[in-house]
């Protein structure tokens, strides 16, 4: 299967079914593309990989980089952008409408949120663990 998805597969990405959807974000001067695993409960295999790939520095005058033209410009790495074709190629042309975009990114969100805050209540037992062997 990593015949049909090259730049997947050059990315370190083996679990091609496993892949349930991605997200594509920019943060500063770089965009990052995390894509999400179907994984069984208790699965010690990551949930999800991320990847950063930085954009060219700005030649064009500090006042067009203020506007949304500038934002806009196809600056984005070519192997990022044969990535998200193969994963719309793998994941395939799921058309979803605004209200549904919208509940799944509510559903992502509340989960991350109920993850995070496992995952800080877990660091906090573990600390006060720690001052209390310190006694």
């Amino acid at each position: 299967m990593s015949e049909q998805y090259p730049t997947l597969a050059q990315m370190g990405i083996t679990s091609f079914d496993n892949i349930s959807r991605y997200q594509l974000r920019r943060e500063g001067r770089a965009d990052v593309l995390k894509i999400y695993y179907h994984r069984p409960k208790g699965s010690l295999l990551s949930r999800s990989k991320k990847f950063t790939f930085a954009r060219p520095k700005s030649l064009g005058p500090v006042e067009f980089q203020k506007t949304e033209q500038w934002h806009q410009l196809e600056d984005t790495s070519p192997i990022l952008r044969q990535a998200l074709l193969e994963l719309h190629r793998l994941l395939g042309s799921e058309a979803h409408t605004a209200d549904e975009t919208t509940a799944d990114t509510k559903q992502q969100l509340l989960a991350d949120l109920e993850h995070m805050e496992r995952v800080m209540q877990d660091k906090l037992n573990e600390l006060r663990r720690q001052i209390e062997a310190l006694k």
